[in-house]
């Protein structure tokens, strides 16, 4: 009497023969075989490949978040124009990205130490520009890749018009205006988030 076998032994033979069979459920030839067998051994380095770019990756991230906080705390604690300046520097050699942007709030943070030094605004707009175009981009990205209508950057937004007045003089500018700013284009504030 031979020996019993369990279901996880049936479910890993069915498992190992459907392995070896072809994507139609059954090898047609002995060059079909082979032609599979070249392509595997081609590409069986790719998964490790890949877990090590996503690993890189992460520590990479974790890095920036852990530089990231630092410069927030010491955003915090600002006290002249000098120790800005070399803040802005760091922040403008820091890799971004949404994610960070979101958790950090350093955008808000920069945007509210600002205004005590004015001096600084020319390199403080450029930097807090960039990181506002890569928010929106990763996250008109990531809205578009989970399949919801994804909101442009250059999304109009509703214009309030004035109401014209009965002078033909001013309605011509007024039209001329109007047209002007009608083809404004605003950021939606929906992609901005809380950290703008």
């Amino acid at each position: 009497m031979g020996r019993r076998e369990t279901e996880a032994t049936r479910r890993r033979r069915a498992e190992l023969a459907r392995y070896r069979q072809g994507p139609n459920g059954k090898w047609e030839s002995n060059a079909k075989k082979a032609i599979a067998r070249r392509a595997k051994q081609k590409s069986w380095r790719i998964g490790p490949l890949l877990a090590s770019c996503r690993a890189k990756k992460a520590a990479q991230d974790a890095s920036n978040l852990k530089a990231a906080r630092r410069l927030a705390q010491a955003l915090r604690t600002v006290a002249d124009e000098a120790s800005l300046q070399g803040l802005i520097s760091e922040l403008d050699s820091l890799s971004v990205n949404a994610k960070l942007l979101r958790r950090t709030l350093i955008p808000k943070l920069l945007r509210e130490v600002s205004p005590q030094f004015p001096q600084l605004k020319s390199k403080v707009s450029p930097l807090i520009a960039k990181w506002r175009s890569i928010f929106v981009r990763e996250t008109a990205a990531k809205e578009q890749k989970q399949g919801s209508p994804a909101r442009e950057q250059g999304a109009t937004l509703p214009i309030m018009r004035r109401p014209q007045r009965s002078s033909s003089s001013s309605s011509s500018s007024s039209s001329s205006s109007s047209s002007r700013s009608s083809s404004c284009r605003v950021s939606s504030p929906r992609l901005l988030g809380p950290c703008f």
